[in-house]
């Protein structure tokens, strides 16, 4: 926890970005349609581009922070002073309230700002499961910095990885449009689970009248109206038929993004127990 005091720069950075970032795409989407063709697409799109800033500003993050501790760790095992474990439990929980903080003034401030309705429960909800995310992200990116040699190559095989994950999250291509011999790079896909719970948290929600879900959308091309088979659609059924993000999956895809929070520790305990970069 010392470390994290000793660098401000680093919470204080990511911090600073969510609010120009939340503050960016609030002015870009505050007067923004969200019962047509055009301003679902663009809605889904826009949270499907602030879920990525997000998380690829924390990830990119940590690579320097977690690699520059890993010479001080390595003389400190050498010397038995304390255990890979301990260092990774202390890692793991120093992360979570500096995440959280930051995910939920984002939220607080871009999800009305761009125009998403809803109680509180969903705002802390949206907020929770972008935490969630970075958190997923920020893992990943100390598993990578104690896995490979050097911060640049950490940095190149995250850029890989999260390039392959980002066509398979079902947005661009829908989820509906992927051909099935590849249907399975969606499901072990971590960020689609996250992506589909927060676009469904907002567009796939249809308890109340008043739900943006529940909202009948207008200027839907003939095409899209056919392959659903019906004379009209409401923004539920386009975003469930199109993207396949579905508000009943929103309990199990959080389930599975805590899942794979715990797996990528696991690794990285395994990389900080078993991998060493030191040269004699």
């Amino acid at each position: 926890m010392r470390m994290y005091w000793r660098t401000p720069s680093y919470n204080y950075t990511r911090l600073m970005l969510s609010i120009f970032l939340a503050v960016l795409f609030g002015l870009c989407f505050r007067s923004v349609d969200y019962t047509t063709f055009s301003g679902v697409n663009g809605g889904i799109g826009m949270v499907f581009i602030t879920t990525l800033f997000v998380g690829i500003i924390s990830f990119n993050s940590v690579l320097p922070l977690a690699a520059e501790e890993r010479a001080s760790y390595y003389r400190e095992r050498a010397s038995q002073t304390y255990n890979a474990l301990w260092y990774f439990v202390g890692s793991t929980v120093a992360e979570i309230p500096y995440v959280v903080v930051t995910s939920f003034v984002f939220t607080i401030i871009y999800y009305p700002f761009v125009g998403f309705k809803g109680s509180v429960w969903d705002v802390v909800f949206y907020g929770i499961n972008l935490s969630l995310f970075v958190l997923y992200n920020v893992y990943f990116g100390q598993f990578m910095a104690y896995v490979m040699p050097r911060v640049d190559v950490a940095a190149a095989m995250g850029v890989l990885v999260n390039s392959i994950f980002f066509l398979f999250m079902g947005y661009n291509p829908p989820a509906s449009q992927i051909p099935s011999g590849y249907r399975w790079l969606t499901t072990i896909c971590p960020p689609k689970y996250s992506l589909s719970v927060l676009v469904a948290q907002v567009f796939s929600k249809c308890q109340l009248p008043t739900d943006m879900g529940c909202q009948i959308m207008t200027q839907v091309p003939p095409i899209v109206l056919k392959e659903i088979g019906q004379p009209h659609v409401n923004v539920k059924q386009f975003t469930e038929h199109l993207f396949d993000m579905k508000y009943d999956d929103a309990v199990v895809n959080t389930i599975v993004v805590v899942g794979c929070i715990v797996v990528f520790r696991v690794l990285g305990l395994l990389a900080l127990r078993y991998v060493n970069h030191q040269k004699r």
